[in-house]
């Protein structure tokens, strides 16, 4: 694997590069992370990752700083598993970026509390995409908000990439894989599994969607310790509140805290 610490050092080399599938991250990388890679090896391009923890997206301070970083290991991982090309760039990426506004669809869910997390995710890629020129980028569909909004600006933009998003990976638990399972406890793992108990629960109960069965659910998850952002039906495509089940595919979407960390999962429901 070859490793870029600098623009520059990759720039001098990209034209002489094939044609690349970008994957990228912001570190401390775990299995759910390799499934992109995996994801990205179905296709002829050579594999291109990018490690770099965007201070941009970050709503607060403290976050940022306390964003948990094992770069020794990320590379022996992206190595070990395949990964062609690994871009690390400096702080200097930021310098004069174009600041990319997101859509009105980033107002909602994750959005509503996080004022321009999305704008701070979108300005890194668009500058990522200029820098890499990749044909194909992967995405884990954990973070099915920002999936959608990279997918409607690559759209909007007339950018000759193909978006990809990769299924959510899983503890054995049902906890979705995520770098801030590493903040919580064992007991608090065991907790956090609830979140997607109830979201299968939702799941075997859509044709019998209603804001009872949510506050109750709501409720459950209080009770057992969370501090709920939101838990939500909505439509899967305009991330607009839905319980019309029989009309497009849904998203079940869910945001809550446990202690100090901030959790996030989604399930897809089918139409009827």
């Amino acid at each position: 694997m070859k490793i870029y610490k600098s623009i520059s050092e990759f720039l001098h080399r990209r034209d002489n590069l094939a044609e690349l599938t970008f994957v990228p991250t912001m570190g401390n990388l775990h299995q759910g992370h390799i499934s992109l890679i995996d994801l990205a090896k179905q296709y002829e391009n050579e594999i291109i990752a990018s490690i770099f923890i965007n201070k941009l997206q970050f709503n607060n301070k403290n976050d940022y700083e306390k964003y948990p970083k094992s770069l020794e290991s990320d590379i022996e991982l992206l190595e070990k598993n395949g990964c062609d090309h690994l871009l690390i760039p400096d702080e200097s990426i930021l310098d004069s970026i174009e600041v990319i506004k997101a859509s009105s669809k980033s107002k909602k869910l994750c959005g509503k509390n996080r004022p321009g997390h999305f704008d701070g995710v979108l300005t890194i890629l668009n500058k990522f995409f200029k820098i890499i020129n990749p044909k194909i980028s992967i995405f884990g569909k954990k973070d099915y908000q920002q999936f959608l909004l990279v997918k409607e600006f690559v759209l909007n933009n007339h950018l000759n990439i193909k978006i990809i998003g990769g299924d959510t990976i899983r503890e054995y638990s049902g906890l979705a894989l995520s770098s801030r399972n590493n903040l919580l406890s064992e007991t608090e793992k065991q907790i956090a599994s609830s979140i997607y108990k109830v979201l299968t629960d939702i799941k075997s109960h859509k044709n019998l969607l209603t804001k009872e069965l949510l506050d109750n659910k709501k409720k459950y998850l209080t009770e057992l310790g969370f501090e709920v952002d939101y838990l939500t039906v909505c439509d899967a495509s305009t991330l607009d509140e839905s319980l019309s089940i029989n009309k497009n595919g849904l998203l079940v979407a869910v945001a809550a805290k446990l202690g100090e960390v901030r959790l996030i999962d989604n399930i897809l429901l089918t139409k009827l």
